[in-house]
């Protein structure tokens, strides 16, 4: 009987009860992208990852969500590289991550801490109306402050509201979410507003809607903070500080009982994004396998 090593992980907790679930599967034997998506669909995970090492310091990984591929996950790519430390594949260093995305620079430090390092950012691959988008969120037009779209390997929109307690107001019409994503080809709506801001760093609050890529929301996202921190930076709602470096930190999954914290560093030269890096802990919640 064959069987696959399978780990699951809670990636960005701020405490025991938080963080986005994400699996993870040593792919030590190929397997058809139709076996990685049965897999993943009866692991129920939000997102999936399957790990297959290539060379020395270099890994591919393939991420489904429970219904569909998709070319690159945050936090399952934090998930990933602490399975792979946890068990013993890799110790502290650099290493590449190789996704359809293109591949993905990944620190790993010896206390366990995962930094991924994220393409540069493209601007406006969406364009979005506040009066589109308001009602597939439940809202009123007016209670919308600005919509943008930024990239760092998924297609994001960011819909910025002037007050947090709209949050929790939030009423997304599913089945009208996943028909606008796939027509527009938008990866995750990302609802955000701003928590406090100085030279250097800022702070927000952020729902994050996945009707794209197969999951409705998810608690901690790491592409999603990345591509967010270039569109605070590029609006100046985020300054850089001292050596050009800005520091985002994103409060995530509080509505869904599941808190996360993403911490998101830019580095930048003038008007510049320079480098993107999005980094945290993954902490093991079960280790099993899985029976082909």
């Amino acid at each position: 009987m064959e069987t696959l090593p399978v780990r699951l992980y809670a990636a960005f907790a701020a405490d025991e009860t938080g963080g986005n679930m994400g699996a993870v599967v040593f792919e030590d034997m190929p397997l058809w992208p139709a076996a990685r998506q049965r897999i993943a669909a009866d692991l129920g995970a939000p997102t999936t990852g399957f790990v297959r090492h290539i060379s020395e310091g270099r890994y591919e990984t393939r991420f489904h969500s429970t219904c569909s591929e998709m070319d690159m996950c945050g936090h399952v790519t934090l998930a990933v590289f602490a399975a792979l430390r946890d068990d013993g594949r890799i110790g502290p260093g650099s290493n590449v991550q190789e996704t359809p995305a293109g591949e993905i620079g990944v620190e790993v430090t010896s206390d366990g801490a995962v930094t991924m390092h994220q393409p540069l950012p493209v601007f406006d691959l969406n364009q979005v109306a506040r009066e589109e988008i308001a009602p597939l969120l439940g809202l009123d037009p007016n209670l919308v402050w600005r919509v943008t779209a930024s990239s760092t390997a998924l297609r994001h929109v960011f819909v910025q509201l002037a007050e947090q307690e709209t949050l929790a107001l939030l009423q997304p019409q599913d089945a009208a979410l996943r028909d606008f994503c796939r027509d527009r080809s938008i990866d995750t709506i990302g609802v955000w507003c701003r928590q406090a801001s100085g030279l250097g760093k800022a702070k927000v609050r952020l729902r994050d809607l996945c009707h794209g890529v197969g999951d409705p929301e998810e608690a901690a996202s790491g592409t999603t903070n990345g591509a967010l921190a270039c569109d605070l930076f590029r609006s100046e709602n985020l300054l850089p500080g001292a050596g050009g470096t800005a520091v985002l930190v994103a409060e995530q999954g509080f509505e869904m009982g599941r808190p996360s914290i993403v911490r998101t560093v830019l580095g930048t030269s003038g008007k510049e994004i320079t480098s993107v890096s999005v980094g945290g802990y993954a902490a093991l919640r079960m280790r099993g396998e899985f029976v082909l």
